[in-house]
């Protein structure tokens, strides 16, 4: 845009050029333009007069300027709501609301004492030797300080993510538990399963301490949603892998959980080394990035909340960013084919327990007795015969008794049966049969 100094050069130059007093060649070489441009400067003066060196837009307003309160907005946004985001997962979420672009959110950011809590260590170096000059300087805000602080702590929690081999989809899962305070004040659990392949997270579940059941849950999840893996990599905590441990098939030893993979036919890995299933760590950095600060975001105190916004909200999103599409030529994951009957047995804690003289079963201090899973008639079997109590996944309890499956029925306990013996021996209680017994 010509200004006004330039107005009155531009007038007297060309003034001197229509009387003859300067050639265009040196009007040009005063003002820094063409012989052509001359040319036209002295075609709209003698049209317009000194306004033909004045822009048209010198007193209007550019349309696309953006707003001035809208940088102190977005800032006060972050520094409010938003100070455990990145910066691109907090553009994602609200700096398109505000109709600005990426790179000027985070030149305005920049300018304003805030770095992502994932900026390299070069920036978070410069970031911390500008906050101290600001804070003895005080030139900086509250809410700026207290950022200062957070950073420094989530300086320590950054986990660097590395790409990896492509594998077939199912071809290899990865599992993994994860303790932090995700919401609330207490520290829970956060178990995952993830494929290799693609990146993506399989199923998810929070408990409040790492568990056989928690991990059955997301391996039933993972079977119903997607189908059955060739393969699961472990740690070698004790749900997996213990002293010894070898197949069911040879009599010996194995884990609950080592035995629901060989009935389902899966290949179960387990190693102490982190690098053993690198997909399953880095997918815990990721979370513990983005998750932790949606669920104090959304107000999510309890184990429940937090269930369900894991898998009907953030799941689906984090899979939806960060992971590949399931090529069909590659997919090796196994359609399931059971019916939900057989997999909640299937996917079930056994134990082996032997039958009383009573035909009865004692399992976690009640007894039971097997009875016909179609027709609930009590069958008795001899005292002494072995018997697999089968605590299925929808908490229902069987028996499996020389290959055949029965259901296993509650017996009801009598008032004061669980009663300990005294010094002076056991006193039975007044309606106990022993009361009416009488000799002829």
């Amino acid at each position: 845009m010509v200004k006004l100094v330039d107005k009155e050069l531009y007038s007297e130059t060309i003034k001197k050029v229509l009387s003859k007093d300067l050639t265009q060649k040196e009007a040009g070489l005063i003002l820094d333009i063409t012989d052509r441009q001359i040319r036209r400067l002295i075609t709209k003066y003698k049209n317009m007069g000194e306004d033909a060196f004045v822009h048209k837009n010198i007193n209007n307003q550019n349309a696309k300027k953006i707003s001035d309160d809208i940088p102190t907005k977005i800032i006060d946004d972050y520094l409010t709501n938003y100070y455990d985001y990145g910066f691109t997962h907090f553009y994602e979420e609200q700096g398109r609301k505000y109709g600005i672009s990426f790179s000027y959110m985070v030149e305005k950011f920049g300018t304003n004492y805030i770095i992502s809590p994932y900026a390299q260590h070069r920036t978070v170096k410069l970031y911390n030797e500008n906050m101290k000059k600001a804070i003895r300087d005080n030139s900086i805000t509250e809410s700026q300080e207290k950022l200062f602080e957070q950073r420094k702590q989530e300086e320590f929690e950054k986990h660097i993510r590395k790409s990896s081999l492509h594998y077939s989809f199912g071809e290899e899962v990865q599992m993994d538990a994860a303790f932090w305070v995700w919401f609330g004040t207490e520290e829970t659990a956060l178990h995952l399963v993830v494929d290799k392949a693609t990146k993506k997270v399989l199923a998810g579940y929070f408990d409040y301490e790492e568990t056989t059941n928690a991990y059955l849950v997301v391996l039933m999840n993972m079977i119903i949603n997607f189908g059955i893996p060739k393969r699961i990599k472990t740690d070698r905590r004790n749900s997996f892998s213990i002293n010894n441990a070898k197949s069911s098939k040879s009599k010996l030893n194995i884990t609950q959980f080592g035995r629901i993979c060989e009935d389902l036919e899966i290949e179960l890995l387990c190693n102490s080394n982190p690098l053993f299933k690198p997909n399953a760590e880095r997918e815990n950095g990721t979370f513990k990035r983005r998750l932790k600060a949606e669920l104090r975001h959304n107000g999510i105190t309890t184990i429940e909340e937090a269930n369900k916004y894991l898998n009907e909200v953030f799941i689906p999103k984090i899979n939806e960013r960060f992971s590949y599409k399931i090529n069909p030529k590659k997919n090796v994951m196994r359609e399931n084919n059971y019916t939900e009957d057989e997999l909640n047995l299937i996917i079930s804690i056994r134990n082996e327990r032997t039958i009383d003289n009573a035909s009865s079963i004692k399992y976690f201090n009640n007894y039971y007795l097997p009875a016909n899973v179609e027709t609930g008639e009590v069958i008795s079997f001899k005292s002494g015969t072995k018997c697999t109590v089968v605590n299925s996944y929808d908490s229902k309890l069987f028996g499996i008794i020389d290959g055949n499956t029965y259901m296993l029925v509650l017996i009801e306990k009598r008032e004061g049966e669980n009663k300990r013996a005294t010094k002076n021996g056991f006193k039975p209680n007044e309606n106990h049969p022993w009361r009416n017994f009488k000799i002829n």
